[in-house]
């Protein structure tokens, strides 16, 4: 649970409060944004080398591109850790900020 608490709270401190309504936010060099019901990872140039974290959760009825992705991740935090993992520019912002 702990592991689950610090990949939210990378997420908690890296989202400034007046973005917390965007569907999207951009943390380094990497655009993360939530399209429903994927998670959509995008950069750093001039690669963009993107992925894309599968979200989609029993009972949960979300229209892509209207619910704020940090809305999303703070009532379904057990996806912080995939997201981060599955991006190597934001797996190494995750590393260097939980140091």
């Amino acid at each position: 649970m702990e592991i689950m608490k610090s990949h939210f709270a990378f997420f908690e401190n890296h989202i400034k409060p007046v973005f917390r309504k965007d569907t999207n936010t951009t943390i380094g060099d990497t655009l993360i944004a939530l399209a429903y019901p994927q998670v959509i990872l995008i950069g750093p140039a001039p690669y963009f080398v993107d992925a894309v974290v599968n979200v989609k959760k029993e009972g949960v009825e979300i229209e892509p591109d209207k619910y704020p992705l940090y809305r999303f991740l703070s009532e379904n935090p057990e996806f912080c850790q995939a997201i981060i993992e599955s991006h190597a520019d934001l797996l190494a912002s995750f590393s260097a900020w939980s140091k």
